[in-house]
């Protein structure tokens, strides 16, 4: 009979034992903490956001706070909700390491995906340098939303010389714009520029966007000195704050023309239209 209780007072210890191992293998998350894809979709743009600030000049070190807060507010969630989070996925660390596990898969697949689009760029280049034709040199999104915000509010490229471009060539910037608001009487403009740079000097060509429809900005790259530099930038305007109102620009291109198919010509002799002062002449 003593033997008997004592086997069964054996066998609950271990199902007692059994049963709080399990039990600890599965950790319960409580009700407002972020779920582990919502914390992972929150700490890529957290990071990203950290990324962008680190880069930015002294001057602008002002709108940190504003990045990080675009991370929190573009996934719905408040600082507080992701403090909390950040706490608990902290104190359950197998849990956060799940978490960035799928953020490093996911950061080099798209970093593979970025550097095929580049490929993609040069070998395009190539092309359009080895046939003659004209290329289209724009490498950056085709579609941009611009609002008020500060991370949304500009756009600036810039693209360095190389042996694609000529003396004279011709730039064609082309994009659609439309103003979205919900209110007519809201005024709203953007700035649009496009440049070239030289060693000693600089060419620009810009415009003020009031209106919805096409704007086509063309610069001829001076047929007697060698550029530095292609620059431009689309600027938001709207001075009201008013986040519901928004420039949509889409269809960019960036197409660049050349004159002469060989860098080495000498410049045309003057009744064939180019200036006398070394200008590059327009390209018909």
């Amino acid at each position: 009979m003593r033997r008997k209780i004592k086997t069964n007072t054996f066998g609950l210890l271990i199902a007692l034992l059994l049963l709080m191992t399990f039990s600890g293998c599965r950790v319960r998350r409580p009700d407002d903490v972020l779920s582990p894809r919502k914390m992972e979709a929150v700490l890529y743009d957290y990071h990203l956001a950290q990324a962008i600030v680190t880069e930015l000049p002294p001057a602008e070190r002002y709108a940190r706070d504003s990045y990080l807060y675009w991370s929190f507010s573009k996934n719905g969630i408040t600082k507080e909700q992701f403090d909390n989070s950040l706490i608990w996925y902290t104190r359950n660390p197998k849990e956060l390491a799940e978490i960035y596990k799928r953020l490093s898969e996911r950061i080099e697949k798209e970093y593979n995906q970025s550097l095929k689009a580049i490929q993609e760029i040069d070998k395009r280049a190539v092309v359009g340098t080895i046939s003659g034709d004209s290329v289209d040199i724009w490498y950056q999104d085709r579609l941009n939303i611009f609002n008020t915000s500060v991370f949304m509010n500009r756009l600036t490229f810039s693209i360095a010389q190389d042996t694609t471009f000529y003396r004279g060539d011709t730039l064609v910037w082309t994009a659609d714009n439309a103003f979205v608001t919900p209110d007519d009487s809201v005024p709203h403009m953007a700035y649009l520029s496009l440049s070239v740079r030289y060693n000693d000097s600089i060419s620009t060509v810009d415009t003020i966007l009031r209106e919805n429809g096409r704007t086509v900005l063309t610069l001829n790259l001076d047929s007697a000195k060698a550029m530095t530099s292609i620059t431009g930038s689309i600027n938001y305007l709207d001075s009201t704050d008013n986040r519901n109102s928004m420039l949509v620009v889409s269809g960019i291109s960036l197409m660049r023309y050349h004159q002469n198919r060989l860098p080495s010509l000498p410049s045309p002799p003057a009744e064939l239209g180019t200036d006398d002062g070394g200008g590059g002449g327009d390209v018909e």
